[in-house]
């Protein structure tokens, strides 16, 4: 069924985009000479060219009932709780109105509106739905110092667009083969795909992401590559709507851990590709934990690579889905904080902190995927998420707190992860005096490091490194010997 679209014109002379719809495949845009439909697949070229802007705000219902919200935070940018209770009040709408139109409770939206929890596209459109009025987003391109119309505005809107694109299913990707750079084996491209060859990927996956999450080597991202083209492959071919979902699924994660391997092996500009790719699979499949994670992937990246502010968008973008788990988005949320503290942002930091926390007490899935039972719900993954977050911002008594907790429960096959917590943890220690307990985590961090290859364990004995030459001298010389052995 085609989308009815609202025909309310903008003053914009740009192409405003509304709202995509995933199952006719179009989204509505308007400027000030009225409303159009327009194919998914040209959104993130036509962003890129300056001829569409996203807006976050808007979300109308129509014909299809099967609307999504394309929220790639540009043009008319974010919307504040301020904002929402503003618009509220000069409406003269009760917060027990608006609480009640989003089944939520009265506490929930105060907060929201003080800014001490998430503004979701879902509440953007029950508080539109509700006051009748459309609800402008106020910030801009400046905030995130990045001045409009300049060629990294460029770069940045249509990289954001790309990723909303492909948290839709919807992007306009570059093709595998030249991200990988391999020409595809010569596969048959006749018959049915069925479970036996899915499971074939999943198994494949399964293997791989073992192999990585202990330590990154050549042979496992060239298995990975190998079984992604052949995944890829698939694709053509016909195949019920349950196994294509599920092969989805499997192309996403599988993509989402050989973009990570790209990136801790120093290639951020194919780990963005890659994890793009991962993500546009990810969200045509039912896994909506393994769509958030990715999108946290790709912030971190962002983040790590000196564009904080976009990995916090990104998450943000992340955070507006409802149907993720409390565990993803507690993992979210404490990694949302990091992000913060690296913007400088320590505040919103530790609000995300606190939604974090409250997030992980909520009860756990009683099933889940394997990859997040390896990851999100393994013991201690949270622990080290907010053991790094809460570094980051400076609180060192919880950090350590949380850090040494991450240390000691982490599965021994989260080496990397396990080795980032000892290295802050010998820095808290040298920064408050305990030296000899600082200096043993030091000596083995750094003999650990020795045998890994990750552009983050490097950054992280730089780090530590020069926290040992500025609280304990003695110590240089000792670990710029081991990490040498």
């Amino acid at each position: 069924m085609p989308c009815a679209v609202d025909q309310g014109p903008s003053q914009s002379p740009l192409w405003r985009v509304h709202f995509v719809c995933p199952i006719c495949r179009f989204c509505s845009v308007r400027n000030a000479s009225g409303v159009k439909r327009a194919p998914v697949r040209d959104l993130a070229s036509r962003i890129g060219t300056g001829e569409y802007v996203v807006t976050v705000a808007v979300l109308r219902q129509s014909g299809c009932g099967n609307l999504r919200n394309f929220t790639c935070e540009e043009g008319a940018g974010v919307t504040t709780g301020r904002e929402l209770r503003a618009l509220r009040e000069s409406q003269k709408v009760s917060l027990d109105v608006i609480a009640k139109a989003a089944n939520a409770s009265k506490g929930h939206i105060s907060r929201v509106e003080r800014g001490e929890r998430e503004v979701t596209p879902a509440l953007i459109a029950t508080y539109e739905k509700t006051l009748g009025v459309p609800v402008a987003a106020t910030s801009h391109l400046e905030a995130n110092g990045v001045a409009p119309g300049t060629v990294d505005d460029v770069r940045r809107r249509t990289l954001l667009s790309t990723i909303a694109a492909a948290s839709l299913g919807a992007a306009a990707l570059e093709p595998l083969s030249r991200l990988l750079s391999e020409s595809s084996a010569s596969l048959p491209s006749h018959g049915a795909v069925g479970i036996t060859e899915v499971e074939a990927i999943e198994n494949a996956t399964s293997l791989y992401m073992g192999m990585d999450l202990a330590r990154h080597g050549d042979v496992a991202s060239a298995m990975a590559r190998g079984v992604l083209m052949t995944g890829s492959s698939f694709l053509d071919r016909k195949m019920s709507g349950s196994t294509r979902e599920r092969l989805h699924s499997a192309l996403g994660l599988l993509a989402d851990r050989l973009g990570w391997a790209e990136y801790d092996g120093g290639a951020p500009v194919r780990a963005v590709s890659l994890l793009t790719v991962a993500l546009d699979h990810a969200s045509r499949g039912p896994d909506r934990d393994l769509r958030a994670h990715t999108m946290l992937d790709l912030s971190t990246v962002l983040a790590d690579t000196g564009r904080a502010k976009e990995g916090v968008e990104v998450l943000r973008l992340a955070l507006g889905d409802d149907r993720m788990s409390s565990a993803e988005r507690a993992n979210l949320h404490a990694v949302a904080g990091r992000h913060c503290a690296t913007a400088g942002d320590r505040a919103a930091g530790l609000r995300h902190v606190a939604q974090s926390e409250e997030a992980a007490a909520l009860h756990l899935p009683a099933q889940a995927p394997e990859w997040a039972r390896r990851i999100v719900l393994s013991k201690g993954h949270h622990d080290s998420a907010l053991g790094l977050a809460l570094y980051a911002l400076g609180e060192d008594a919880k950090a350590h707190q949380r850090l040494t907790s991450a240390v000691e429960r982490l599965d021994s096959g989260r080496t990397r992860t396990g080795l980032r917590c000892l290295t802050r943890l010998a820095i808290l220690d040298l920064r408050a005096g305990n030296t000899q307990q600082g200096e043993a985590k030091a000596l083995r961090a750094a003999e650990e490091a020795s045998t890994l290859r990750s552009t983050r364990i490097t950054a992280d004995m730089r780090m530590m490194l020069e926290a040992a030459r500025q609280y304990t001298p003695a110590l240089t010389s000792d670990l710029t010997a081991t990490l040498s052995a």
